[in-house]
């Protein structure tokens, strides 16, 4: 009989076992223990033969809203145990497992015409992001730029705080990223898990001493053995002459390490998307970033009772084809909307324009007018979300 539970300290050697003899992403007991790793686990008796990993996150949504989510780092069920619905059921459990504590989960989805892409979105997860993979040939720069390296856990740890106020100042309005704190780079050299594959280093660009930019960089060739840089992240201002001198620090780096290739992967909002491109980087693949929440009419409502204005001063009434009219606030102002279920966590994550929506119909305004789209606007801004490597699993 298949039994689904959630994940306990005593089952890690057997989730190891099974990680190893997995195809998704193998984990070992650093990282699994380093990224307080949890999971929910499917067993025939006392036999694990599925399970479904997640690193915890505070996961940013913009404008310094955050939610605490789960992130997919893999699902495994084994090979006489496939196409029988275990994975469906392991899925199902995670609301059960994991709520209220976490808000959502999440995954990044390499293959949008793959099996498990399709298995994904008949569990309701929804494509949240467009993500682009580029690539560039390393060339040698005309001059030699001046940038610092640092290379070790030590030396990352004297630039931790300008490195995390780097970081701050350039994602502030953004969304679409794990929170940082001022040890994430160091620890992302003991506990990310592809650290068996990559040789990591941060390179620095100053000015009069302060940072002004950075990169944070993995060579590798896996997968495909070409020898190359993958840019993990890039903190960069929207500044002509910085992203010269960034581009050519980069490419000079590599050059140096006579690497083949410079990579770098951005979501479609990146705000130096269309830079990157200018610079002669070259598409290689587009994936998303998927996820769905676990009570989207809660973190609505929540939304509704949060602003003290709006709730005192309006009375919204809330229409889905699957959800029976909600109606939040005190006030005396009454407005009614209709809009598509898969919208309200659209809604809560910034991923939806509010006015696009009413426009194309899957939002419809039944009393309320224009008044209500403003109200709206305010309660659920969209949010640019980015996209950095590093927090790929």
């Amino acid at each position: 009989m298949i039994k689904i539970r959630k994940f306990k300290d005593n089952d890690l050697r057997d989730m190891l076992d099974l990680s190893q003899r997995s195809d998704s992403t193998t984990r070992y007991t650093d990282t699994w223990q380093g990224n307080n790793m949890v999971a929910v686990l499917a067993f025939d008796e006392d036999k694990l033969i599925g399970a479904i990993p997640f690193e915890p996150r505070i996961f940013t949504i913009g404008a310094g809203k955050m939610l605490k989510i789960l992130w997919i780092s893999g699902a495994h069920i084994d090979a006489t145990y496939r196409s029988q619905g275990i994975g469906t059921m392991a899925d199902n459990h995670i609301k059960e497992a994991f709520y209220p504590e976490y808000m959502g989960v999440f995954a990044y989805r390499e293959d949008e015409g793959s099996a498990a892409y399709r298995w994904y979105k008949k569990l309701g997860y929804q494509a949240l992001l467009p993500i682009t993979s580029f690539k560039k040939q390393v060339e040698r720069p005309n001059a030699e730029p001046v940038y610092v390296l640092l290379q070790d856990r030590d030396e990352i740890k004297r630039w931790q705080s300008s490195l995390y106020e780097c970081f701050k100042k350039h994602t502030a309005m953004y969304g679409g990223f794990s929170k940082r704190h001022k040890q994430f780079w160091e620890e992302k050299f003991e506990t990310h898990d592809y650290k068996k594959f990559y040789t990591y280093s941060m390179l620095l660009l100053l000015q009069r001493d302060s940072l002004i930019a950075y990169a944070l960089l993995g060579e590798t060739d896996m997968r495909d053995g070409i020898s190359r840089f993958d840019i993990l992240e890039m903190i960069l201002p929207d500044d002509e002459k910085t992203k010269e001198r960034f581009y050519n620090a980069v490419m000079h780096h590599a050059w140096q390490k006579k690497l083949k290739e410079v990579r770098i992967q951005v979501s479609s909002q990146d705000p130096h998307i269309e830079w990157i491109m200018q610079k002669g980087f070259t598409h290689r693949w587009r994936t998303n970033v998927i996820g769905k929440l676990f009570n989207p009419v809660k973190n609505l409502e929540e939304r509704i009772v949060n602003n003290a204005k709006v709730f005192t001063n309006y009375q919204i009434s809330i229409q889905t084809p699957q959800l029976a009219t909600l109606t939040i606030g005190q006030g005396t102002k009454k407005a009614t909307v209709f809009l598509q279920d898969t919208l309200l966590s659209e809604m809560i994550l910034g991923r939806c324009n509010i006015a696009d929506a009413i426009r194309e119909g899957k939002i419809v305004v039944l009393e309320g007018g224009k008044e209500i789209l403003n109200v709206f606007d305010s309660l659920f801004p969209m949010h640019v979300w980015q996209y950095f490597h590093i927090d790929h699993i």
